[in-house]
């Protein structure tokens, strides 16, 4: 007890008598500092803060900490090593639990929201070696372990830890209390009050404070504050000097998550015949949330749930579908992956005019066809059809020119042709003169005329020409 208040003697009248610290700095002087980030490769996002370390996790939903009431984002550890000591390292002690509680505290209001950021946050800090307020160098360091591991956070902040000596009379002073910005180990040993502020310049976001004395002024309260905010200012403009700086961007062994909006009735596809709690929470919310370890699988599993969810629209196309069955009904064809769909067997067409009675006769499974979705009916079923997309399977129809050119020419000869005997029969093209033979029936008695060869015209536009007709 001697030795201690011994010390304490010394410390006091040096720095009060002399106006230095213990290390040589002034009241509001910051320590040397020295910050470096991704340190290690492996972690999503690392950094070193002087002597303290920090690393920073990231991970979906369901790798959240769900046990003993401690779903935080700070896991503080202060091993005994950190200040020379050599002891059990266990369960986190109650002063681990409550420096990580307060480094929490601080950091939680610049972290993005679960709709901005849909990882699971985990801050790791471990002390290497403390001569002063370990917490809110956790702080700091874990601000640029956030930054560095592409978390989008709304701004930097650092925390520091204020020191008082109030009672200055007895050690030759004039009874001012002094506040020390940044204090050591020695300082928060001797003096007053311990006070810690987290926050930048726009505001605090979290404090604590240990007092030894009955209680401090609102004066005192004022002035502490108001140095804390220039300490800060100084440790975030040397925060912002950190080589190698902040890759702000995701790591690359980072887990990707996405995010795709389904419609209610469309779950089923997703699920499946089981997964009930599952589907009752996508159910309400709308929200699929794929969790891959690389970007291949996460978009291979994006696209599969997109064709699965996907709403046609009538009019749509579908090229090279796979023959997945062939049904006496129809032909099952795979129109996107893991949905099928079926269409009639009609395979008429051009190069094969005639229906044929088996679909097995035209097609066989595996082979790509195009199909066309042509109507929905009311109970949403899907009617395909392959037929839809085939060329016109008649004679293209010639066009107005055509048919008068034709029709002159055989006008013409029908004139050279005039004396053709009866019965004669030309087939010619649609659109054109026919002859067709219109005499007596092999029972009816020919009855001979002489009368000589006379046009009778028609309503319709024909005209027998020497018994035979000409439709034109």
């Amino acid at each position: 007890m001697e030795v201690s208040f011994f010390f304490f003697s010394i410390f006091m009248e040096n720095f009060i008598k002399g106006g230095k610290r213990s290390d040589g700095r002034t009241l509001d002087e910051i320590r040397v500092i020295d910050a470096e980030c991704g340190l290690l490769p492996r972690a999503h996002g690392s950094a070193l803060f002087h002597t303290w370390g920090n690393t920073v996790t990231l991970g979906d939903k369901q790798m959240a900490q769900r046990i003993d009431n401690l779903a935080g984002v700070e896991d503080y550890s202060f091993p005994p090593s950190c200040v020379g000591e050599v002891g059990r390292i266990g369960a986190p002690s109650r002063r681990e639990i409550g420096h990580g509680t307060l480094a929490e505290r601080a950091l939680e209001p610049i972290l993005p929201s679960e709709d901005e950021f849909l990882y699971t946050i985990r801050v790791e800090s471990t002390i290497t070696e403390s001569n002063g307020s370990s917490s809110m160098a956790s702080v700091c360091g874990g601000c640029l372990a956030l930054e560095d591991a592409g978390v989008p956070l709304k701004n930097s902040i650092a925390g520091i830890a204020m020191g008082m000596v109030l009672d200055t009379k007895e050690f030759g002073g004039d009874g001012t209390a002094l506040i020390l910005s940044d204090i050591t180990g020695s300082e928060d040993a001797s003096g007053d009050m311990d006070f810690k502020v987290a926050g930048n310049d726009d505001g605090v976001t979290a404090f604590q404070m240990d007092i030894k004395v009955a209680g401090i002024t609102l004066s005192t309260m004022k002035h502490a504050l108001l140095q804390a905010k220039e300490g800060r200012k100084c440790i975030l403009a040397e925060m912002l000097k950190c080589s190698p700086p902040p890759s702000k961007q995701l790591s690359k062994y980072a887990p990707l998550i996405v995010v795709m909006k389904v419609k209610s009735d469309k779950v089923n596809k997703i699920i499946g015949s089981g997964g009930k709690k599952v589907k009752s929470i996508i159910e309400e919310t709308g929200v699929v949330k794929i969790t891959s370890r690389d970007l291949a699988s996460l978009e291979k599993t994006k696209a599969i749930i997109s064709n699965l969810t996907m709403v046609p629209i009538v009019g749509d196309i579908y090229r090279n579908c796979k023959i997945t069955s062939i049904v006496p009904y129809g032909v099952f064809v795979e129109i996107v992956p893991g949905r099928e769909l079926h269409f009639r067997g009609s395979v008429t067409s051009v190069s094969c005019p005639d229906r044929l009675s088996k679909p097995e006769d035209a097609f066989k499974v595996g082979d790509l066809v195009d199909v066309k979705l042509i109507e929905i009916n009311e109970k949403g079923q899907l009617r395909l059809s392959r037929k839809a997309l085939l060329p016109d399977q008649g004679t293209d129809k010639p066009n107005e020119n055509q048919r008068t050119a034709g029709v002159s020419k055989d006008k013409s000869k029908s004139r050279q042709r005039s004396s053709t005997p009866k019965g004669d029969v030309d087939i010619s093209p649609e659109g054109t003169f026919t002859k067709r033979y219109v005499g007596p029936r092999k029972n009816e008695s020919k009855t001979s005329s002489s009368k000589p060869d006379t046009y009778a015209s028609s309503d319709s536009g024909g005209a027998l020409v020497n018994g035979e007709a000409q439709v034109g």
